[in-house]
């Protein structure tokens, strides 16, 4: 089992090539039960490849990722499934589909994951849009809605099973600042009233500040940094501070040649 209890996920010495190019290189990574967890980085970071192994969509090329105190790295896809069941997963595009209604959507897992008859799961579902502000949007269709009405929807049908984890993929993308500030305050209450572990992927300064406990920089498929909210904000590091304050000039140059480019891959 994982060496820390209190950690509901850790991941021990990552590495992800594709060819010769390392995409993660050595990650190890502590995340704990109970809190939220925000992943911060550059384009090419790797922070979405992360995530992908996290949740099973892609196989390490060595390391451990141990998700309550199980290995998945190598699982076979029927144990990784059982595994899955204990997370939820809230994609960028929010993925709803549009032929169904907004209550069918959140329903689908209820269906495909339990025996439960439609009167319990019609319940279930009223009960999750109650808790992301949308209460009586059961027959509507996702085109009737707005963006950030579709977020809710999709965070709705992550927590559909009562999931000891859910993963965001930036929550905020395409939203206008007001309504991501409201998917924001939507996931710290979910995570504090339901005891929920979330893991948010975010560019975003501001989301990532006014969530996380813990937040995680990675660059060049490292973790760079890891600390609080202020910890982060006032590290000493120059990279940190000019990825935080989303400056031109600094540790990371503006201008490079092609063979700069290259030769950083290649570092990484």
């Amino acid at each position: 089992m994982s060496l820390n209890p209190e950690n509901i996920v850790e991941i021990k010495g990552l590495v992800k090539r594709f060819d010769d190019r390392a995409v993660l290189d050595g990650i190890d990574l502590e995340i704990p039960a109970g809190k939220t967890t925000v992943i911060m980085g550059g384009s090419g970071c790797g922070k979405s490849t992360l995530l992908r192994h996290i949740i099973g969509l892609l196989k390490p090329t060595e390391g451990e990722i141990w998700i309550d105190g199980e290995n998945v790295a190598g699982m076979k896809e029927k144990d990784m499934n059982r595994v899955r069941r204990k997370f939820g997963m809230l994609f960028q595009g929010s993925a709803l589909f549009n032929s169904m209604t907004v209550g069918d959507n959140v329903a689908l897992p209820l269906r495909e994951h339990t025996d439960l008859p439609n009167e319990i799961i019609r319940i279930i579902v009223k009960v999750k849009l109650e808790l992301v502000g949308l209460t009586g949007f059961e027959s509507f269709m996702p085109y009737q809605i707005s963006g950030g009405m579709k977020k809710r929807v999709a965070l709705a049908r992550a927590i559909a099973l009562d999931p000891k984890m859910v993963f965001y993929d930036e929550p905020g993308a395409g939203l206008d600042p007001i309504t991501a500030s409201m998917i924001d305050q939507l996931i710290h209450d979910l995570s504090r009233k339901l005891k929920i572990t979330s893991v948010v992927v975010t560019h975003e300064m501001k989301s990532a500040f006014r969530i996380a406990d813990k937040v995680v920089i990675l660059h060049k498929g490292k973790v760079l940094e890891v600390g609080t909210a202020h910890e982060i904000q006032n590290s000493k590091n120059p990279y940190v501070q000019q990825f935080i304050k989303g400056e031109p000039e600094g540790a990371i140059p503006f201008y490079q040649t092609s063979d700069a480019y290259l030769k950083g891959l290649l570092e990484t």
